[in-house]
């Protein structure tokens, strides 16, 4: 095996994440009652896998919480009042990022050029200010009557222009922007922080003014460390569940 193709089956997602991503989307989007759920031979066939690998993938949604396993009773879905009306999503790449969005609905309107806020540059050491385009929402999920997420997107200066060209479409902004602006997202930082609502966020969810959320803070940038995009996204405590999938070497 060469070090290219080695390379790129190392890079490959493991078939039981792919399992587990396409029946989550299922789930989440209530294809399923409570009831419904396959049975582990009706998924070897429909996947064409091995009872290994479907007990594998739902492995990582009983983790999740989307689903229960009991023996005699096979697989139930979880109602949602189980997982907190939450939306479940894996986010351990940039790839799963833009899954993300596929898998939820984004409103947001250009506000023009605004300075970025001193509380999102000191929380990334770098300066507040300048003149980046704002971008700011809500993201919602199919089948949910509330907001899951408020969103404020930063663009830097230096895409003023492409970032004029950015729409609601289906792919993330750093992703319209590597195809407007030909430029590309090598490195995402995030931070991951328990804070309270403001006022602002709280009218936007629907939430009591300090509720609890969960800011997910994204820094995207190129090869030389440029910074592209910075992303400031409040998600209610009790409408989101963030899981990873760690592989162990050896």
């Amino acid at each position: 095996m060469t070090a290219t193709n080695r390379r790129a089956e190392l890079a490959a997602k493991p078939r039981y994440r792919e399992m587990a991503d396409e029946l989550r989307t299922e789930i989440v989007r209530g294809d399923y009652s409570e009831e419904t759920f396959p049975t582990e031979s009706d998924l070897c066939k429909r996947f064409s896998v091995s009872r290994y690998t479907v007990r594998e993938a739902l492995r990582a949604l009983q983790a999740e919480g989307l689903i229960a396993r009991k023996r005699g009773s096979g697989t139930i879905i979880q109602p949602a009042v189980a997982r907190g009306g939450a939306l479940h999503q894996p986010l351990s790449n940039v790839a799963e990022i833009q899954q993300y969005a596929r898998n939820t609905q984004a409103q947001f309107e250009r506000l023009g050029i605004a300075p970025l806020p001193k509380e999102i540059a000191e929380q990334l050491g770098i300066l507040a200010g300048g003149k980046w385009t704002r971008f700011s929402g809500l993201r919602t999920s199919p089948g949910s009557s509330q907001p899951i997420a408020t969103t404020d997107a930063y663009v830097h200066e230096s895409l003023e222009e492409a970032a004029k060209h950015i729409t609601q479409d289906e792919d993330t902004i750093f992703k319209q922007l590597e195809r407007i602006a030909g430029v590309r997202v090598a490195h995402v930082t995030q931070d991951i922080q328990a804070v309270a609502a403001s006022s602002d966020v709280a009218r936007k969810l629907g939430l009591a003014k300090r509720s609890p959320c969960l800011l997910i803070l994204r820094c995207y940038k190129d090869s030389d460390g440029n910074i592209l995009e910075i992303s400031a996204n409040h998600h209610p405590g009790d409408r989101f569940a963030y899981s990873m999938h760690i592989e162990v070497d050896g």
